[in-house]
């Protein structure tokens, strides 16, 4: 798990330092369209949310409640961002055990 753990970690710092580079270049409101003028544009933010669908489900079958309105509403506005914060989360409430990190309490 702690490879997981460090990965995670990693990915959390480059996730938000990268947010805030995007943010301070360019307005995403005003440059979002651009994206989706290309075809791999399209493809990858189809890839995007797919991906977000499947970690979703996880969250859903995982979380209750209002724990699981704000990691989905997370999710669907700071992306992988979130996800990677969510893998930091589960595996300090697993204590190592793998079938409690992805079942939560409902192991």
């Amino acid at each position: 798990m702690s490879i997981v753990k460090t990965i995670a970690y990693l990915s959390t710092l480059i996730m938000g330092g990268i947010i805030v580079w995007a943010n301070s270049q360019s307005n995403f409101f005003e440059n979002a369209s651009e994206v989706a003028d290309t075809a791999w544009g399209v493809v990858t933010l189809v890839d995007l949310y797919v991906g977000f669908i499947f970690i979703a489900i996880w969250i859903i079958f995982r979380e209750e409640g209002i724990r699981r309105i704000v990691w989905l509403v997370g999710l669907f506005f700071l992306g992988n961002l979130t996800t990677a914060i969510y893998i930091i989360y589960c595996i300090g409430n697993s204590n190592g055990n793998l079938n409690k990190f992805f079942q939560g309490e409902k192991y």
